[in-house]
């Protein structure tokens, strides 16, 4: 069974991450619903990430794809896996959890940005404007953000036919493809357990305006930069 941590509202990338799962053969699949919690809206100049998801709630998500599902409070979740046995547990959505739910059960997640280099927030973004590594890390979560054990990490590549659009879905796309593909390593033990933890690099916040705009003329450098790299 693959616990799916997500949100108590309709949610792209679980939605998106279940239709994955199930097209690559796994079909005993368990819903862990959390409460959506509002949060301060911050509106970007250049949004990154998929939003538009089916409007539908998760009773009906559940009965439409044949899975179960289980709503627990943030607070009540170390128990719940104690009592319920996953053999993997994912993270399609999720704020911070508890300190003791981290210590205690092994939770994958999949972080859009290419780890230790790249903590926080809009990470393609932040990627992009410091010069690091573009990409997609899954990992065991820890008490602390964006850290905990490697299981894979991969590069996502520019090309210069592309928009910051395109890239960012491409980013997207990686990290499901990665966040299903976790499990296949995990039960391959194909991965090194590295620790990701490395005080060199802070997590970012919220990306400012003015920075956005930075950031996205040092798009345009690196998609240029990028034709002189392909082979003709």
């Amino acid at each position: 069974m693959i616990g799916i941590i997500t949100y108590d509202t309709p949610h792209r990338k679980t939605q998106d991450l279940i239709t994955k799962l199930i097209l690559c053969g796994y079909s005993k699949l368990h819903l862990i619903v959390i409460p959506w919690v509002e949060r301060k809206n911050f509106e970007p100049i250049f949004k990154h990430r998929p939003s538009k998801c089916v409007d539908i709630n998760i009773e009906e998500l559940a009965s439409r794809f044949s899975i179960s599902y289980s709503k627990v409070e943030v607070s009540n979740l170390n128990t719940f896996f104690k009592e319920k046995m996953f053999n993997h547990i994912l993270i399609a959505g999720a704020g911070l959890l508890p300190e003791e739910l981290v210590k205690n059960h092994k939770i994958i997640n999949a972080h859009p940005g290419y780890l230790p280099n790249v903590k926080g927030l809009d990470a393609l973004k932040w990627a992009i404007y410091h010069g690091e590594p573009i990409g997609v890390t899954t990992h065991y979560i820890s008490e602390k953000a964006d850290e905990g054990e490697l299981i894979e990490k991969a590069t996502v590549p520019i090309y210069y036919e592309d928009s910051f659009h395109s890239l960012a879905y491409r980013v997207y796309e990686t990290e499901i493809e990665m966040l299903v593909n976790a499990i296949k390593c995990v039960e391959r033990k194909d991965f090194s357990l590295e620790s990701l933890a490395n005080d060199k690099y802070l997590a970012n916040k919220r990306m400012p305006h003015r920075l956005e705009m930075i950031m996205m003329d040092r798009f345009e450098e690196l998609r240029i930069k990028s034709k002189s790299s392909q082979k003709i």
